[in-house]
């Protein structure tokens, strides 16, 4: 299909963009009601400055902190640090040079021996600041993908963008200061940015298009200055006649070193696939021994329930999923929920989030500082076009999530998934374990909480419950082959896409582009959750009979969104390599 210019696309863009929370349908009476969420009229927005840090590490967290926020403004921005976030990253040689040399005295304090008494939690904290800090080291001098990423800029700004609407529609100054700046990005971008991929160039006009879309929202000439500026580069990167790579990867030294060094993973990647390999093939003899599933059939009151659905009710079927999942975790004993939980919400993916995560598939947590706000849940688009087939796909799914994979999917983005997760991570007082995120202890902990969420009943008894939670584990399994060959160059990303579909010729979807994009972002599913599944063994063997699987996950979650290799070494008593 031929792609439409950038105006006239920018129009569809806008009709799919949805941020601030429409009216809500109430829940239904067998689902457990989340309680209101309570806002101050005039939040007082808390700053980075003002964070406390544990010491001896209180100035070096900081900068750490501020630095990855250089490289990813967004990070700020969805802790909650809204004013800290209305900034832009920057790849100029000046730039790069600057951020280098704080980033290696950083690194350098963090290893000098004079910052105290190195009890387990402090040197946890040092090893977990070393990492961000060599990280941010290894993309300025080893894998600088702004030289051929647009979206080195453009994604951290769309996610930014989308954090301060949605955390403070009441500031719209926000959206216009940072829009302000964004002229000057695009100059550098155009300046910087010299051997964009195709692929690459796709990304970049789709998430144009939706942080315009986002910039619409209300009008001023600071955003019309932005959106004039973001269109002409689209124009010009669609218009370019330049022979374009494909697309371009970090390489295989570059992406083992992340496992080692940023991830802090106990395995090679071919000790990683090696694992992957034997675990799918248990998943897949287990798959194959249950028995056939049987089809789900719609009922009456579910027909006539067809014949009114319209945008509230399809957003409601998530929330519906949520309050069930949630009621149902209160009954188990399994970890230990705040009464004050913040609630969830769904809404339709953000359009500047599309071109990276896919329309929907994702959520945005509670905000980590400032008033307790709404997690959000970004699913689907709505289409008011869709066939009864396809609305009647939709109640069925919802009535009956249970058996369904709709059921694994709830509980990964809700409870007791991301939203349990990331809610109780406001209560850490250390900021280092939750602003510096890893993404295999987060999606880790998604994923092994539809296995834990299955094995104590929470998805009923029956067999299609197990078949769809081992089904999603299939998935994730799978992740780790087109993830580590792609990136280390052993699959072309056809051949990455043609291993997942089973045949030859497939388009390669946006889940493989994704290797691309978050280079090791996708083995953070299953590297995660086997962490977690073997320390439960190991915790559970050092206990004995005084294991609690509440304890267990209680003590799991409170050290944060740290890679699970220091959380194994708190958990266990084991000493931390300084």
């Amino acid at each position: 299909m031929p792609r439409l210019p950038v105006l006239r696309r920018r129009s569809l863009w806008l009709l799919a963009l949805t941020l601030v929370a429409c009216a809500r349908p109430a829940v239904p009476a067998t689902a457990e009601a989340p309680p209101p969420t309570v806002e101050p009229a005039t939040p007082t927005p808390p700053r980075l400055a003002e964070l406390v840090f544990p010491a001896p590490y209180a100035d070096v967290a900081r900068e750490v902190i501020d630095l990855r926020g250089w490289i990813a403004p967004s990070i700020l921005a969805e802790a909650g640090l809204l004013d800290d976030a209305v900034r832009v990253p920057s790849f100029t040689p000046q730039a790069v040079t600057a951020l280098d040399a704080r980033a290696q005295a950083a690194l350098d304090a963090l290893t000098a021996p004079t910052l105290g008494d190195p009890t387990i939690d402090a040197t946890i904290d040092r090893r977990w600041l070393q990492a961000n800090a060599a990280l941010t080291l290894h993309q300025l001098r080893v894998e600088r993908r702004w030289e051929h990423r647009p979206a080195e800029w453009l994604e951290t700004t769309a996610y930014t963008l989308i954090a301060h609407a949605t955390m403070a529609p009441e500031r719209p100054e926000l959206i216009d200061d940072l829009a302000a700046l964004l002229p000057g990005m695009v100059a550098e971008m155009e300046a910087v940015c010299t051997a964009p991929t195709r692929r690459d160039v796709t990304t970049a006009v789709e998430l144009i298009e939706g942080i315009v879309a986002l910039l619409e929202a209300a009008d001023s000439a600071t955003r019309q200055e932005a959106i004039a500026a973001l269109e002409a580069y689209a124009t010009a990167l669609e218009s370019s006649e330049v022979e374009r790579q494909d697309y371009r990867v970090i390489g295989a030294e570059a992406y083992a070193w992340r496992l080692e060094h940023a991830m802090l993973l106990p395995w090679t990647p071919d000790e990683l696939l090696a694992l992957a390999e034997r675990d799918l093939a248990e998943v897949q003899a287990a798959m194959e021994a249950l028995p056939e599933r049987a089809p789900h059939e719609p009922d009456a009151e579910l027909l006539v329930q067809v014949e009114t659905f319209d945008q509230a009710a399809f957003l409601a079927t998530y929330d519906d999923a949520v309050a069930q999942n949630l009621a149902t975790l209160r009954t188990l004993d399994l970890v230990t929920i705040p009464d004050d939980l913040p609630p969830m919400r769904a809404r339709e993916t953000p359009a500047a989030i599309v071109p990276l995560s896919g329309n929907g598939g994702s959520m945005n947590p509670p905000p980590l500082f400032g008033p307790a706000r709404v997690g959000w849940w970004n699913v689907e688009r709505y289409e008011p076009d869709w066939t009864v087939e396809k609305r009647t796909a939709i109640l069925l799914r919802s009535a009956q999530q249970r058996t369904h994979w709709f059921g694994p999917y709830a509980v990964h983005e809700g409870v007791p998934g991301h939203h349990l997760q990331l809610s109780l991570a406001r209560r850490i007082a250390n900021p280092i374990r939750t602003i510096l995120t890893d993404f295999s202890s987060v999606e880790g902990w998604g994923l092994y909480a539809e296995q834990l969420f299955w094995e104590h009943g929470g998805m009923g008894e029956t067999t299609d419950a197990e078949w769809y939670m081992l089904r999603s584990y299939r998935g994730r399994i799978r992740r780790i082959f087109y993830d580590v060959n792609a990136e280390m160059e052993r699959w072309t990303l056809q051949e990455a896409a043609e291993w997942r579909a089973g045949q030859e010729g497939v388009e390669v979807d946006r889940d493989v582009l994704r290797a691309i994009q978050w280079p090791t972002q996708l083995i953070g599913y299953y590297a995660g959750k086997r962490q977690i599944l073997d320390l439960r063994e190991e915790v559970r063997a050092q206990q004995g009979e005084a294991y609690s699987e509440r304890a267990f996950h209680d003590a799991l979650l409170a050290e944060g969104l740290i890679p699970l290799s220091l959380v194994r070494e708190k958990l266990l008593g084991s000493p931390v390599e300084p």
